[in-house]
């Protein structure tokens, strides 16, 4: 206080909040003396000023719930004070943060703390709200607090699987994989807290594929693997579809479970080889189809998959085979092609291997055979071998099979039967169309020392027809007299067929000095009769001696010619060379002799031992035949007249035996026959016809009654019986009796029907007719 104004000022800082109001004694003194003094009494108020700010009070604000507590629920009324007054004590209110799920609500002026909506801990385990208090000061005036609330778990998730999709999960393994691989590894998470999150992983239920085959070792773990003492095979099971349940130890509630279907597909491994449906492929192709014609298909499958069981098909051929040049496969489809054209005659008959290979890092294989056979068709003509034929006969000699064409055609069947005929007419010719032999026509004579050239070809008899180029035959006539020699030689023909060659050559050598291209050729051989001089048997005797079947003696005709070459001589209006009789006799004769027939020279029996004479032509009609005597001209005439006269006097019995039978037939009489007592019907009509071969007719057929015809002689028959001891099986049925004409037997007739029966005796004989004794015989 000031001492002379009295002005009172604040000597130091107020605080209403520590002394709300003063009361102050002033006193004054004035300067007198005494002074005197006088006093009063001031009260000074304090004015609230906002100087303090609110505060929270009760702290710490924190509170435990369940995450399924039932909302709405106050959990705290949050309270704060502040130590002014009036309105700068005034307080409201405000959740300053932590609230962004809106899941608390402050009100304002009570600052009641309320959850407001459901919790879940899985989600926000733990919630901090700041809260904040204002007062009403100006300026206002704040303090802070956090509210925290701690979420207790409920066990109210299951496990999820992790990247299923649809309740799916798809695993790959190779099918090679051994026991205790891991096929793939589960992962399940469940939220919750504790127990109420842990998981554990069951292997449930095989859907598809063997059971057993895969197995959960870790319960804790998802890792499934392939159980122990398992061999996978793709081929047999390819996929399984699985069934896993994960479940968590939750109690309150119980655990909860969730499952997911597992499908594990096998991936291949190249562990099968291609296999064949067949193991022999076979085809028939006929040799004419073009080239790219199809022949066969070869199909092989390989269980593996993708590129282990893609297939690719080569050949194999065996060593030497040509089959490459005639067939190609292709590789994808198997399909066996021709690449060239086949010719059956140049191989008919194919054999080889297809390999199928796969294509897997390690390429497995596998063989099948295939044999294609060539069929034929009619492409080729015959062909003559040779196509040039030299041959030599007697002018007069029209019997003698001049030559025997020969020509080939390498098909098959009817391609290759070959006919002959004449490419050009030869008049005094024949030709045997299927022997293909060629001879002077019978009854022809030849012009002596005359050439001959005639010309053949050779048809098939395939579809089409193939004719061959034609082949010429040159026959030279000659005079048998003085240019065929014959010697007589003691061997059979089989003997001397086995010593042609050498009796060519040692004939030949006799001329070979004075004719070095000398050449022997035998005309025919002939079968010598016996003469009873040189023959160790008997010989046979008869009207003509026949020509012996022992074989031990035979006349060989021969001529000779000059040179060798003569046999290509192509051109007809050269002469062949023949050594005449004149000059070829003496070369191997007894030279004491110079004509007939005389022993051969000392040179030619050390040559050929087994010659006994030589001559020069000789008539072998009379002494040597072949033919068995029936088949001679008089032998078939001979035969001809008796087979006429025997026959002629057969047709004469026959006729003398027919008439003097039928010149005895006479008619029959109608004799009435036994009738069946049941038949009770007036007296039939009768009809009765004669005819050649003496046949019984009934006329009236509905009538019981019969006539019977026997063939007797004249005015010699008599009337049937009946046997006492026999009746028919139905009275009723069979009404009649009559007697067969040709056999003498009985039978029993339907005159309505007309059907017959034969009556038979109790033991089973047939019942014959005795006319003469009026009675019927067994027998």
């Amino acid at each position: 206080m000031d001492p002379t104004t009295g002005a009172i000022t604040v000597g130091a800082l107020l605080d209403r909040e520590t002394l709300a109001s003063y009361v102050l004694i002033c006193k004054a003194i004035d300067q007198g003396a005494p002074a005197l003094t006088g006093t009063a009494t001031l009260t000074v108020g304090i004015n609230d000023l906002n100087d303090n700010p609110p505060v929270f009070i009760n702290e710490p604000y924190a509170d435990t719930l369940l995450e399924n507590v039932t909302v709405p629920i106050s959990l705290f009324t949050m309270a704060a004070t502040d130590a002014d007054q009036g309105v700068n004590a005034r307080l409201l209110f405000s959740i300053v943060s932590g609230n962004g799920q809106a899941k608390f609500h402050l009100d304002p002026v009570t600052g009641v703390f309320s959850l407001v909506a459901t919790l879940d801990r899985d989600t926000t385990p733990s919630y901090s709200v700041v809260i904040k208090v204002t007062d009403g000061g100006s300026p206002a005036l704040t303090d802070q607090t956090t509210v925290s609330v701690t979420v207790l778990d409920v066990n109210d998730n299951a496990p999820a699987f992790v990247a299923a999709v649809n309740g799916l999960m798809t695993f790959y393994i190779g099918e090679s994989a051994s026991p205790g691989d891991v096929v793939g590894s589960l992962v399940a998470l469940d939220p919750d807290y504790g127990n109420n999150g842990k998981v554990s992983y069951t292997l449930n239920d095989t859907l598809v594929g063997t059971d057993n085959h895969f197995v959960i070792r870790d319960v804790s773990q998802g890792d499934i693997s392939v159980n122990n003492g398992i061999s996978l095979d793709r081929e047999k099971v390819n996929n399984y579809l699985l069934v896993v349940i994960a479940c968590d130890a939750g109690t309150d509630p119980g655990p909860l479970c969730s499952q997911v279907q597992v499908n594990v597909l096998l991936q291949d491994a190249n562990d099968n080889r291609p296999i064949f449906d067949q193991i022999l492929y076979q085809a028939d192709v006929s040799e004419d189809k073009p080239v790219d014609y199809v022949v066969l298909q070869v199909v092989a499958h390989d269980n593996d998959a993708v590129n282990n069981g893609a297939v690719a098909y080569s050949l194999k051929l065996p060593s030497g085979s040509t089959a490459a040049q005639f067939f190609v496969i292709h590789p994808s489809t198997g399909i066996v092609s021709l690449k060239q054209q086949l010719d059956r005659e140049t191989t008919d008959r194919f054999s080889f291997n297809v390999v199928a290979t796969d294509n897997g890092n390690t390429a497995l294989s596998s063989s099948t055979s295939v044999v294609i056979t060539v069929k034929d068709v009619n492409d080729n003509a015959p062909t003559f071998n040779p196509d040039f034929i030299v041959a030599a006969v007697a002018y007069n000699d029209d019997n003698k099979i001049l030559s025997t064409l020969s020509a080939t055609d390498p098909d098959l069947e009817a391609g290759s039967k070959v006919t002959y005929k004449f490419y050009k007419k030869a008049d005094d010719f024949e030709l045997e169309q299927n022997a293909g032999t060629v001879k002077v026509i019978v009854g022809r004579q030849l012009k002596v020392d005359s050439t001959y050239e005639l010309q053949f070809v050779a048809a098939d008899n395939g579809y089409p027809t193939m004719t061959s180029s034609p082949a010429r035959l040159r026959v030279d006539a000659f005079d048998s007299n003085t240019k065929l020699l014959s010697v007589d030689l003691s061997m059979s023909e089989e003997q001397f067929a086995a010593k042609t060659a050498l009796f060519e050559s040692s004939m030949a050598k006799q001329y070979a000095t004075k004719y070095p291209k000398v050449r022997v050729i035998i005309y025919d051989v002939i079968r010598r009769t016996y003469d009873g001089s040189t023959s160790t048997t008997a010989a046979p005797t008869g009207r003509k001696k026949r020509a012996t079947t022992d074989g031990h003696r035979i006349t060989v005709r021969f001529f000779v010619v000059q040179d060798s070459a003569d046999g290509e001589l192509t051109d007809t209006s050269k002469a062949r060379s023949f050594v005449p009789n004149s000059d070829a006799l003496p070369a191997i004769t007894d030279p004491q002799k110079t004509s007939g027939c005389s022993s051969a020279n000392a040179n030619v029996q050390a040559a050929f031992p087994e010659i006994i004479t030589t001559c020069s032509q000789r008539d072998t009609n009379a002494t040597s035949d072949d033919t068995p005597w029936i088949s001679t001209t008089t032998g078939i005439a001979v035969t001809t007249v008796v087979c006429v006269l025997a026959v002629a006097i057969i047709v004469a019995i026959i006729v003398l035996i027919w008439c003097c039978c039928f010149s005895k037939k006479r008619p029959g009489t109608p004799v009435k026959p036994y009738v069946s007592p049941q038949a009770t019907s007036p007296e039939p009509e009768k009809t009765f016809k004669e005819s050649n071969d003496l046949r019984r007719e009934i006329q009236t057929p509905s009538k019981v009654e019969v006539v019977i015809e026997e063939r007797r002689p004249q005015n010699d028959f008599r009337p049937l019986r009946r046997p006492a001891v026999l009746k028919p099986e139905k009275e009723d049925y069979y009404d009649g009796r009559a007697v067969d004409p040709a056999t003498g037997k009985v039978y029993e007739f339907n005159s309505k029907t007309n059907e017959r029966r034969w009556l038979q005796t109790p033991e089973g004989g047939a019942v014959m007719s005795d006319v003469e004794s009026e009675s019927f015989k067994y027998e």
